[in-house]
Formats: C-alpha cells, sequence, structure tokens
C-alpha cells in the first residue's frame, strides 16, 4: 500500500549513487557500525583527554574496554572504500560489465568529497579563530590548512592534524584513490593468481608498514583493509561460495567477527588477523540473514550513508563540549556518559543537518552544472530588475 501523504520517508535521505551502481543498503548499515563505533571512541578520548583535567579512578573502567576499540570502525571503512570503489573495476574485468572511465572516476571522487571536506575545514578554522581556540595560536595554523587541502598533511609533516584532527584518515583514503585505476588491474588476472595474490599482499603489509616511515598515517600502514575490500568484491562480483554455506552460518562468521574485534587487545599478533574478522563481518552483511536484515532497515542503513558528515563534524563538537561539562572530580565512566548524553545528540544532529544541506546534493553527478544554471538564472534575474 502507498505511505499515506504527508508521512515522512527515509528513502528521501537516501544516498545518492549513480546509474552504474546499485544501491547496497547492507553496505551504509555497515557504515552504520563503522561511524557509531568511532563516534563511541572518541566520546571516550575526549573525555579522557582534556588539558587540566585529571578523572577520578573507578572499578568500572573495565566496562569500557569495548568503546576503546571503537577506532576499528575506521579499518571498516577502509574495507568499505576498497569494496567500493573495486567493484566496478571488478565487474568490468570479471563479469564483462563496461569500462570504467578513469576521468569520470575521479571527477565522481573530486565533486563528491571536496566541497563537504573543504567547507567542514574553513568552518572550524574559522570557528578557532573567532573563538581564539589555542590551535589558532599555532604559527603553522594556516599551512596546515593548506597542506590539508592537499591531503597532505600528515605525508609533509609526519604528524596528524591538530585541529578535526581525525581527518588524517581522509588523507589515507585520498592516497587509494589515487592508486586504485592501477592496484584494480589485479582482476585481470585468471582467478587462483589472482586471489592468491591479494592474500600474499594482505598478509604481507604489516611488512611493508615497518619499513615505510610515518606509515601509521599513510596508505602502506592500511593498504591491507582496501586490499580485503577488493578480495570482497571479486568475491561478490563471482558470487564464489554463494549458497555453499547457509544464511545463519554467515550470521555467526559476523557475529564473531564483531565480538572479536570488539574485544581483542590491539597486539602486534592481533592486528594480523583485523584484515580477516573484518572480512567475516562483511560477508556475513552482504550473505547473512539477520545481521542483513538488520543492517537493511532504513534507519540504520540511512545513518550508516550519512557517515561522512558525521565524521567530519564530531570530534570537535565533544571536544568543545567536553572542556564544558567534564570535571576532575568525576570518574571516567560519569564523564563517558554524560558527554555521550550531551555530545552525541549534538554532533548526530549537526551531522544529519550537514548531510541534507551539503552533502546530499554534492552526490548529485550534476551538481555542478546545475549550480552554474542556477547562477546564471539568478545572475539574469538581478540584471534584469536593474
Amino acid at each position: 500500500m502507498p505511505k499515506p501523504p504527508g508521512r515522512w520517508n527515509l528513502a528521501r535521505l537516501q544516498r545518492i549513487t549513480t546509474s552504474s551502481h546499485r544501491y547496497i543498503a547492507e553496505v551504509d548499515g555497515l557504515r552504520f557500525i563503522a561511524i557509531f563505533s568511532v563516534l563511541l571512541f572518541h566520546v571516550h578520548f575526549a573525555a579522557t583527554n582534556i588539558p587540566g583535567t585529571t578523572l577520578a579512578a573507578s572499578p568500572l573502567n573495565f566496562l569500557f574496554w569495548p568503546v576503546t576499540n571503537g577506532y576499528r570502525g575506521v579499518e571498516l571503512f577502509f574495507v568499505i572504500s576498497g569494496f567500493i570503489l573495486g567493484l566496478p573495476f571488478a565487474a568490468h574485468y570479471l563479469a564483462d560489465a563496461p569500462a570504467v572511465k578513469i576521468g569520470k572516476f575521479y571527477l565522481r571522487r573530486l565533486t563528491r568529497l571536496e566541497p563537504p571536506y573543504i567547507l567542514a575545514l574553513l568552518l572550524f578554522y574559522g570557528a578557532a579563530v573567532v573563538l581564539h581556540d589555542i590551535h589558532a595560536q599555532d604559527p603553522n595554523f594556516f599551512s596546515g590548512l593548506l597542506l590539508r587541502l592537499g591531503y597532505a598533511h600528515s605525508i609533509v609533516r609526519g604528524l596528524p592534524p591538530k585541529l578535526d584532527g581525525v581527518t588524517w584518515t581522509l588523507e589515507v583514503e585520498v592516497q587509494f584513490y589515487l592508486l586504485v585505476p592501477l592496484l584494480a588491474k589485479i582482476f585481470k588476472l585468471t582467478t587462483a593468481p589472482r586471489r592468491l595474490i591479494l592474500v600474499a599482499a594482505i598478509c604481507g603489509a604489516p611488512l611493508l608498514a615497518s619499513i615505510v616511515p610515518h606509515s601509521e598515517l599513510t596508505l602502506p600502514g592500511f593498504i591491507q583493509y582496501f586490499l580485503i575490500g577488493f578480495l570482497l568484491a571479486d568475491l561478490h562480483t563471482t558470487s564464489a561460495g554463494a549458497g555453499k554455506i547457509s544464511a545463519q552460518l554467515y550470521d555467526g562468521l559476523a557475529t564473531v567477527g564483531l565480538l572479536a574485534l570488539a574485544l581483542v587487545p590491539d597486539t602486534t599478533t592481533w592486528r594480523q588477523f583485523f584484515p580477516w574478522l573484518l572480512a567475516l563481518v562483511f560477508i556475513g552483511a552482504l550473505r547473512g540473514n539477520w545481521f542483513t536484515a538488520v543492517l537493511r532497515r532504513p534507519v540504520i542503513a540511512t545513518l550508516g550513508g550519512m557517515c561522512y558528515s558525521l565524521y567530519l563534524l564530531h570530534y570537535p563538537l565533544f571536544s568543545f563540549i567536553a572542556a564544558r561539562i567534564i570535571t576532575s572530580d568525576m570518574t571516567m565512566p560519569m564523564a563517558c556518559l554524560r558527554l555521550g548524553l550531551v555530545g552525541l545528540p549534538v554532533a548526530v544532529g549537526a551531522g544529519i543537518a550537514y548531510y541534507i544541506l551539503i552533502e546530499r546534493p554534492c552526490m548529485n553527478p550534476n551538481w555542478p552544472q546545475l549550480a552554474y544554471q542556477n547562477a546564471r538564472r539568478l545572475c539574469g534575474s538581478i540584471f534584469k530588475q536593474k
């Protein structure tokens, strides 16, 4: 039955994809897991890293252990990027889909991602100047902005940026984007060599990271996660293994992956397994039963589709609020709960508004032409009135 007139439809906020890409709701569901893992992690981080504030001890600190592993949502984002960007190349080489037009590929990245990123940086830098924030006193404040606009801050300075520092991960993403057409040549190989090379590269990536300077901030330190995405794009395109395992077993594998990622410590040994644990979660999302159904729920998938806006805005808001509502007489659990109750609604609300007003319009591939036409009409009407 059609929805009653006037009833709000979440599909109005669904991310806009190009005609050559089928919308995969469960992938946006995975984005939901990734972004809210990061949000909870940064609630804890912002609450416990306020200059001049030392929180009181509490026997309940151990309960926040899973939250402290929430940064692994960033690695899930890298897997998603590898999958989404690898998918059209895999479809071309493995399923006779149309070839990817490289110029259009890069133009899409530019028009889709740059405007929200640039505007967010300018807003936060302007706010820092107006509020006389400590970051604005740094002599490298404005030169850092120029480096960040070119996605070169971590490479040039070997340090993450300070103001809205979480955007260092976007620099890693851009480094991967630049290499995607070259790396995607792997899909031209036959099945066995292609998958063996991908598995070997994923397993050998930590060795590369150990010899490359500042790899913890650049692509060599995270290439294995993007390549897991490539491997998943391969399996998805060729339907490898589909139907051989029950959907309920895929649900179980995804659950094991999620629990392990939330609970295991960040040691050198365990980090070898993180890409594969994320692969379990991802393939469970694509082929599971109840897990897939949950990720496809409109509120989950829609909020997941807003992850870029939420990611761009959340941490400066958390830091600003935390400095004003948290004091040294609080325990860590109390500080986190207070910031969560106040900061999460503010950050999520701001992210939703930014998505609606800024990011989602930029998802339309034709927005530059539409903006130009609207500007011409506006100028024409102004001059006509004169």
